[in-house]
């Protein structure tokens, strides 16, 4: 096998140009960003700014299918990323992202999309990259500089084939996901109502009324050993919107004294204080995933009364859009960030129906979210199975290679 720089397989490369979103227009000439360049090596058109079409330098407005976006600016972690152009477009592109165009003759632009996404992923591009305080940028002409082996185009396609595949599953698995997520807020919908109208009457009375609102720990107290105990704790990085990310759990000292009353326990509701202001007011339940477990301050811990209000319940309602709208209502904001006090999260005014319809969505929720965890498992082992044959078409090659990808998959 031949190994060749990648700037020998570029017929050419050219960097888009800025535009401010003051300048931005309703309608005009597509202008990609960085947030376009889907995870998933593909373009993500949900939302396309517009602009002027003279805004584009020398008519610069054109991408052909196979064209290549790197995006040579980003954050660190997302610095890198890059995907292919599927179809010809009229459209300009940012001066954070790079247009590569390849010798087709030598090299499959999805098989090159492919290798760079390998590099980002492995973490290539953070840690070459210049860093300033908010945004890293690597270099197109130190991307031509790397040394890379160059299969023949009948290898390359086949790997592709192969790697587009496993990709394709690991869509289908997302989009699985995301169908059962969104059945909770529909069963929530037919059987209550919409909250912000409450069309079926239920009574409402304050979030205080039918659960104990509990602030958390605090880091960076000076505690002895004698009196103080190491414990993992739940983070606002942990709470997602209706779910917790376990992925990184850290650990807090907390005084002895203030474990059980910081103790998470099965059925708790955690909050975030603030944020986004389309983030504001996340909450997850707590499952018991973690023997025990504690909440920091910027984290509410709701415990609901059980005679009254459903944990499952009470975690719909605080995320549908009535909830969100009288966090937001109340919020002090800043530059960028929305916050709650536990005084204003204690006012929040639950709507109560019977407890027998709580329960009865409780079950339909617990049967739905068993089929997401199954969802998830099967999204994991086929997000892994895309991790290894990416790693595995770019470090060993042959057809012995393509067998064993092609058993992966089966």
């Amino acid at each position: 096998m031949k190994q060749v720089l990648v700037v020998d397989l570029i017929e050419s490369d050219e960097a888009g140009f800025a535009c401010s979103k003051s300048r931005l227009v309703e309608s005009g000439l597509p202008h990609l960003r960085p947030f376009n360049i889907g995870s998933d090596g593909a373009l993500d058109l949900s939302e396309v700014y517009q602009v002027d079409p003279s805004e584009a330098p020398k008519g610069r407005g054109q991408l052909l299918a196979g064209d290549i976006l790197f995006n040579n600016t980003n954050s660190a972690e997302l610095v890198g990323k890059s995907a292919v152009v599927t179809a010809p477009m009229t459209a300009g592109f940012s001066n954070h992202l790079t247009r590569v165009r390849v010798d087709r003759s030598r090299v499959d632009p999805f098989w090159l999309s492919f290798w760079l996404r390998k590099l980002q992923a492995s973490g290539y591009f953070t840690a070459n990259a210049t860093q300033w305080v908010s945004q890293a940028a690597y270099r197109t002409s130190d991307l031509g500089k790397l040394p890379i082996d160059l299969p023949s185009l009948a290898a390359q396609r086949a790997s592709v084939d192969l790697l587009s595949r496993a990709e394709g599953i690991v869509r289908l698995r997302r989009q699985a996901q995301q169908k059962a997520a969104e059945l909770i807020p529909a069963i929530f919908a037919e059987m209550f109502g919409n909250p912000a109208t409450n069309p079926k009457g239920w009574p409402a009375f304050p979030l205080s009324a039918v659960a104990d609102v509990i602030s958390g720990a605090a880091k960076g107290r000076d505690l002895s050993a004698d009196e103080s105990v190491e414990l993992p704790y739940m983070r606002v990085a942990n709470v997602k919107d209706g779910r917790l990310d376990l992925d990184e759990v850290k650990t807090i000292l907390i005084k002895k004294t203030e474990v059980e009353k910081l103790r998470i326990v099965p059925g708790d509701l955690l909050m975030t204080e603030g944020g986004d202001p389309d983030k504001l007011g996340r909450a997850a339940l707590w499952c018991g995933e973690i023997d025990l477990c504690v909440h920091q301050n910027h984290i509410f811990k709701v415990r609901s009364h059980r005679d009254r209000l459903v944990p499952e319940y009470l975690r719909s309602l605080v995320g549908s859009a009535y909830g969100k709208a009288y966090f937001l209502s109340v919020a002090k904001k800043t530059t960028g960030i929305a916050s709650i006090n536990k005084t204003q999260l204690s006012a929040f005014p639950v709507l109560l129906p019977p407890l027998a319809a709580q329960e009865n969505f409780r079950l339909q929720v617990e049967a739905v979210e068993g089929v997401g965890a199954l969802q998830d498992a099967a999204a994991k082992k086929a997000e892994a199975t895309f991790r290894s044959l990416l790693a595995k078409a770019f470090t060993e090659t042959g057809p012995q290679v393509h067998l064993e990808m092609e058993k992966a998959l089966a």
